[in-house]
């Protein structure tokens, strides 16, 4: 009877176990109502908007750098990423600072929503339009609250022909 108990406390904690692995923290923000949302293992620090110096011929979303305690972030505007029209920053834009690698980047989000857990039944694989067609940058989409979030992959973001643009140090 003891060695049964021990048996089920055992299967529960690992039936546990098995659910916190199965399971990670996503930011979540929004980019002209649409949800998306980034490991929060690769964010570093969010931000409201500041000064940002211009440098010449970046492509178009890459709209200069931010100076964060000494160091050069370079700013992304997730809008004009996913062209998207460009729209005035307000009280609610945010940047999300992330670190992939050694590369630290600012992304210019319309608002920052929550920190949620999104455990692995929770996504679904990013369909497919035609033959030819992916979407790079969403590695998943996650249903949270009857709501559909696109789970983003950083680095495909940053690494979309532009790497030597986003070498800025």
């Amino acid at each position: 009877m003891v060695i049964k108990m021990a048996e089920e406390i055992t299967v529960k904690n690992n039936t546990s176990a098995n659910e916190n692995i199965s399971t990670e923290k996503y930011l979540t923000f929004f980019i002209e109502g649409q949800l998306f949302a980034i490991p929060s293992s690769q964010v570093v620090e969010i931000i409201r908007m500041q000064s940002i110096t211009f440098i010449p011929n970046l492509p178009p979303f890459i709209i200069g750098v931010i100076n964060l305690r000494g160091k050069i972030v370079p700013l992304v505007d997730m809008r004009l990423k996913f062209d998207k029209p460009k729209k005035e920053y307000d009280d609610h834009t945010s940047i999300i600072v992330t670190e992939t690698g050694d590369l630290g980047v600012g992304f210019i989000v319309d608002n920052v929503n929550d920190v949620t857990n999104v455990s692995k039944n929770q996504i679904s694989d990013t369909p497919r339009f035609a033959k030819d067609t992916t979407n790079n940058f969403v590695k998943g989409i996650a249903t949270l609250n009857e709501n559909a979030v696109m789970l983003l992959d950083i680095e495909k973001i940053l690494s979309d022909g532009n790497e030597a643009q986003l070498s800025i140090k």
